[in-house]
């Protein structure tokens, strides 16, 4: 019991260690998510939106020349080095994505953004719309806007694999969990069924020997079978019932030879009050006839010596047989 006891608590404290190391990997990637690539996501579409803003802009400026068009190109400028850095700060590992996506900004403003607002701003329309028609701003923001693409699609890789990570790690917790409570439901029918054969039923067996025993039948035997400590009971009740049934002979072989003996006793007294007197009575009363009689004196002398030896008899039999008389000087 002890053993199964013991190989039961190691393997749930396994499944329990197991189950901890999945919950953290299910937290840590929660974590992941939620503080660094989600919010990540929402600056690459952040700083994608504040592009575009400048994109319509200066395609506003260059197409009517007031300066209003420019105010969302102006305005974009501080949200576009927020998200840059933001984004430094949540993918650190994607840094060189978003050096990629800082430079193509950069050479977009260059070649494109500023000539065309310059060119505007000095009246040169001309110039203007021959270097739009060249296609130098927009071949330069649809670059672009392909590095965004790259960043956004590299930390929605590394969003999916946060995401699958802990989808796995739940499921993990979920099979030991389901894998614990098997063990348990396995643990209470094998502890049922253990305790039934090792336990219930040899108590049973050595109750109803005790009862068979109690009921008089010193004969039945105790059975010491199942657990090692009942059958140590077990054998301590067959020791205990052989000692009390010898007890129980010896008494019982006292109580005869005490009855005997009061009986012994009993004779003695009879004998010695009543023949042994009887027969000392008679002796002497032969013995005043003989004297009274001379001629049958012979006869009755052998009557009175065979009494005597009859008392003596008598009396060695009850008192056993007396000191012998000590040797003559």
């Amino acid at each position: 019991m002890q053993a199964l006891v013991l190989v039961v608590l190691v393997a749930l404290f396994g499944l329990l260690a197991v189950a901890v190391v999945n919950m953290a990997q299910a937290t840590t990637a929660d974590g992941v998510m939620m503080e660094r690539l989600g919010p990540a996501l929402t600056s690459v579409e952040r700083l994608q939106s504040a592009y575009v803003d400048q994109e319509t802009g200066l395609r506003g400026y260059v197409l009517t020349g007031q300066e209003g068009f420019l105010e969302p190109y102006t305005a974009a400028s501080p949200r576009i080095a927020a998200e840059q850095r933001a984004l430094g700060t949540e993918v650190p590992e994607l840094a060189d994505d978003l050096k990629a996506v800082v430079a193509a900004h950069d050479g977009w403003t260059t070649d494109a953004a500023r000539p065309f607002i310059d060119l505007r701003r000095a009246g040169d329309v001309a110039q203007a719309s021959a270097l739009a028609a060249q296609g130098v701003g927009k071949n330069r923001f649809d670059v672009l806007r392909q590095r965004v693409d790259t960043l956004r699609t590299q930390i929605s890789a590394e969003a999916g694999a946060a995401a699958a990570d802990a989808e796995a790690a739940r499921r993990r917790l979920v099979g030991v969990l389901v894998a614990v409570a098997l063990l348990g439901v396995a643990l209470g029918i094998v502890a049922v069924r253990l305790q039934r054969r090792w336990v219930l039923a040899p108590l049973t067996r050595l109750g109803d020997d005790v009862a068979a025993v109690a009921a008089g039948d010193h004969d039945h035997p105790i059975r010491d079978d199942g657990l090692r400590e009942l059958a140590t009971v077990g054998r301590g009740v067959a020791t205990m019932r052989d000692r009390l049934t010898d007890h129980a002979a010896e008494t019982a072989r006292t109580e005869r030879l005490r009855a005997r003996a009061d009986q012994a006793e009993r004779m003695a007294d009879t004998l010695r009050n009543e023949v042994i007197l009887e027969l000392s009575s008679l002796a002497l009363t032969l013995t005043a006839l003989a004297g009274r009689h001379p001629g049958a004196e012979a006869e009755l002398r052998r009557v009175v010596h065979r009494l005597d030896r009859a008392i003596t008899a008598i009396r060695t039999a009850i008192f056993g047989s007396p000191d012998p008389a000590p040797p003559p000087r």
